[in-house]
């Protein structure tokens, strides 16, 4: 092409505009061809992040036994209770932490302070689970409390920590040392529940960067 048009530089001004055109087509291919892979990407089908739970229970004694599936039976004239790959009857007595499809949960003997619960809503009568994972753990407790069901919240730093009960002093100790979610729990403007609160400084806490505080 280059001895065509230097033997014929006339032709030159002739198909720049057509080499410009083709320049412009190919570009214009390519970016569909991206696109077209975005979202493709985009709309992959999601896996269902319940699908590699695995369910299994912590004796008293530490050892763990695993189950494809562990589900919480309650009643009327029923002591709640799990029930192991649709068979096996665990007590809330035998056991000191579970993990089904729907929550991790661990009982109350664990904690350094809480109240006897004999409700089994969400969990065994007893256990608390865990509604935040991460460098602090957060555990709902619920029990009765004469009147009616209340919650109680209980924190962890870390997996191998005590779990305490929550309280300001103890958030504001925990949290200290990242500086948004220590300015989030001590916002005077904030109108959430105590519980969604907690739970927010947690989140902030826990994925520092990745959460806005609007």
């Amino acid at each position: 092409l280059k001895r065509y048009y230097k033997k014929y530089p006339h032709k030159m001004k002739t198909n720049v505009p057509y080499l410009k055109a083709i320049a412009c087509l190919l570009v214009l291919l390519n970016s569909c061809t991206v696109t077209k892979n975005s979202i493709e990407q985009y709309n992959a089908p999601i896996e269902d992040p319940k699908k590699e739970i695995l369910c299994f229970v912590q004796m008293k004694d530490g050892t763990v036994k695993n189950y494809s599936t562990l589900k919480l039976i309650t009643g009327v004239f029923k002591t709640p209770h799990l029930l192991a790959d649709g068979n096996t009857i665990i007590k809330a007595e035998q056991i000191k932490a579970y993990q089904s499809k729907e929550h991790y949960a661990v009982s109350q003997k664990e904690f350094t302070d809480a109240k006897q619960s004999y409700v089994a809503k969400d969990a065994l009568p007893g256990f608390a689970v865990r509604i935040a994972a991460g460098k602090i753990n957060v555990y709902s407790l619920k029990y009765y409390n004469g009147h009616n069901t209340t919650e109680k919240l209980f924190l962890q730093p870390g997996d191998n920590a005590q779990i305490v009960a929550c309280t300001p002093e103890l958030m504001n100790e925990l949290v200290k040392d990242n500086s948004d979610a220590y300015a989030f729990f001590n916002d005077k403007n904030q109108t959430a529940t105590v519980t969604k609160k907690i739970l927010a400084t947690v989140e902030i806490y826990n994925n520092p960067g990745d959460v806005s505080k609007n």
